[in-house]
């Protein structure tokens, strides 16, 4: 049984004084309809706090960040993001938090294109890796430890032979 709650006036602002992180560590997050800068608030408060500004857009050194279907997203086919954090420096409705972890809900998939796969001994996606997520047997698919992983497609970048796309984690 739950405590009962006191309805008092002293109760009342106990209650507003306690933080809220306790209650939102307990909720799951929104999964994501798409790909989103760094930093991006949970998907549900970010689809009502985007408005589609472009300022973020227009910030990234990279020119990852788009704005479709009147809100920010991630496109990686032809850059990696550098997590400089200028989207989110220039976002004015707080869809982009400097409280939150850069982090970006995508990680490498590698397809049997591989040059290591095929057993040419390459390792370039590995030492691109400045987290060191990505381990390399010899003529294997790349091993991706997704915990390191920020989903920043440094990997994909490297990767000469396009054996590399970012899906969705």
């Amino acid at each position: 049984m739950t405590d009962a709650i006191d309805t008092s006036r002293r109760g009342f602002l106990t209650r507003l004084s306690k933080p809220v992180t306790s209650l939102s560590a307990q909720a799951e997050p929104t999964p994501r309809v798409a790909a989103r800068p760094p930093q991006a608030v949970d998907e549900a408060l970010f689809t009502r706090l985007c408005d589609g500004c472009g300022k973020c857009a227009d910030a990234c050194p990279n020119s990852i960040v788009h704005i479709r279907e009147g809100l920010a997203r991630i496109d990686m086919d032809y850059n990696e993001c550098s997590l400089c954090q200028e989207c989110t420096k220039v976002c004015p409705t707080g869809a982009l938090n400097v409280n939150i972890e850069a982090h970006i809900d995508l990680i490498p998939s590698f397809s049997q294109g591989c040059d290591n796969y095929l057993q040419l001994a390459c390792t370039l996606c590995q030492s691109s890796c400045t987290l060191a997520a990505i381990q390399i047997e010899e003529d294997e698919l790349p091993r991706l430890d997704t915990a390191l992983c920020n989903g920043c497609g440094q990997c994909q970048s490297s990767c000469y032979v396009n054996a590399i796309s970012m899906v969705a984690s």
